[in-house]
């Protein structure tokens, strides 16, 4: 009677975790956010699928199925209700000064924010401000007021700021922390490094551009332009170095993480078993750190730029070209964004047969906008960057050259017909070489 119990218990589970698509909507990719090709800013405390957004590059969703968007040529971040539809400014004023830090989030200066993550827990929202080389955090509204004691260790390298002198933690009084507040948690605004083991708000970050929560709740963090990932230690405040020696290069496969070089990390996630994935963006490859060896491996990439390995051989001699987004499914996928090469592609995993490829799921590989409510792998897409996959399975990305947010429910359960050996490699047609840097922020910068 137990076995049964058991196993009903994990048929109900698996149907709520797919009762958000149903079959006919597998694969069906829809846009939710932007006007496709339209890039500005417009649509606030309006439809999101009427605003304009400018060139974003992440996304994050929290537990009441809010969509956060880092609009990362407005300088904002902006939030989609679940039930109506409609997009909001939550924090940035639009201009790209550091200013109002520790007040009204909605007021403040961001400049080319990029990766977020949600602590659930707290209510807050972490925020690589990559254009200003800080790490900042909102207390997010809608979840419940927060009072944090003097000896909360969250307190102490999240709010670093009113968090008190370092040898008071048992004499501070106990707080209420405000909703719709920004404040930062790392970085000093000087792009560098200055070494180890100083507290994370007086350190130096260089380009920040990935964050990560750990299963124990530390914040890590891609510096990118540092070619580290750091931490900021829960009890001490202090920004640790964990993967990276810090020069850039692509070695230290089956040694200690802290010995391999990397080569402007992007993205970083944890899988449940604290296993951390980067995103090793100027290396093309998807590295792997071992929570209990601590040792770094490459799952896919051979370290070349360029495309090729869909169905067929080993991950890692897959091809990919400036990879910008990663995201993980219940069951044990690894998504990709491979940005320069217009696709999403899954790399799968065998454990048991030690046998892993790589497929594309989401994009022809033609760089275009050709329309929505289709098949995912028939789809063209322009510089996809920062995902998120939900526990019901449906895959969110920033399609970033289109200025548009889409969706692809069922994500998992997709699998590309056969007939897309090559997923719509161009061969009839001119093929555009540049960069989602060339294309997307260098016109910018140099008229700057």
């Amino acid at each position: 009677m137990k076995k049964y119990i058991i196993v009903g218990f994990a048929l109900c589970a698996l149907v709520a975790a797919y009762a958000e698509v149903p079959m006919s909507n597998i694969g069906i990719i829809r846009d939710i956010a932007g006007v496709p090709g339209k890039r500005g800013f417009s649509g606030d405390r309006g439809d999101a699928l009427q605003a304009q957004l400018a060139n974003p590059s992440g996304i994050a969703i929290d537990r009441y199925h809010h969509i956060y968007i880092a609009d990362t040529n407005n300088h904002r971040i902006r939030r989609i209700h679940p039930r109506t539809g409609e997009i909001d400014t939550i924090a940035g004023n639009g201009r790209t000064d550091f200013y109002n830090d520790g007040g009204n989030a909605d007021m403040a200066g961001l400049k080319s924010p990029t990766a977020m993550v949600i602590d659930d827990v707290h209510g807050f929202l972490f925020v690589a401000d990559t254009g200003q080389d800080r790490i900042r955090a909102i207390t997010l509204k809608g979840y419940p007021d927060m009072l944090l004691t003097g000896q909360d260790p969250f307190r102490r390298w999240a709010l670093p700021q009113i968090a008190g002198p370092d040898d008071d933690a048992t004499e501070l009084d106990d707080i209420h922390i405000p909703r719709g507040y920004i404040y930062t948690v790392a970085g000093n605004g000087r792009r560098g490094y200055e070494g180890e083991d100083a507290k994370a708000i007086a350190s130096s970050l260089y380009a920040p551009a990935g964050l990560a929560i750990s299963p124990d709740g530390e914040l890590y963090i891609a510096d990118s332009g540092n070619n580290r990932i750091r931490k900021i230690d829960r009890n001490t405040g202090k920004l640790v170095t964990v993967v990276g020696t810090g020069d850039r290069g692509d070695d230290g496969d089956f040694g200690p993480a802290i010995n391999a070089r990397l080569n402007r990390p992007t993205v970083i996630k944890f899988d449940k078993h604290g296993n951390l994935f980067i995103v090793d963006t100027g290396n093309h490859k998807i590295r792997f750190v071992d929570h209990r060896s601590g040792n770094i491996y490459t799952v896919a990439g051979d370290g070349h730029k360029g495309y090729k390995g869909d169905n067929s051989g080993h991950s890692k001699d897959a091809r990919f070209n400036e990879p910008t987004g990663l995201a993980l499914d219940s069951r044990g996928h690894i998504y990709v964004s491979d940005t320069n090469n217009h696709r999403i592609r899954r790399i799968n995993i065998d454990l048991q047969n030690r046998t892993s490829f790589v497929e594309t799921v989401v994009g022809t590989g033609k760089r275009g906008y050709n329309g929505d409510d289709m098949n995912a792998v028939d789809v063209k897409l322009a510089y996809p960057g920062g995902m998120v996959i939900t526990p019901r399975d449906v895959l969110y990305f920033v399609d970033v050259g289109n200025n548009v947010v889409r969706r692809v429910p069922g994500i998992s359960l997709l699998h590309p017909p056969t007939s897309y050996n090559t997923y719509g490699q161009p061969i009839d047609e001119e093929v555009d070489s540049r960069s989602f840097f060339e294309v997307l922020f260098k016109p910018q910068m140099q008229g700057k």
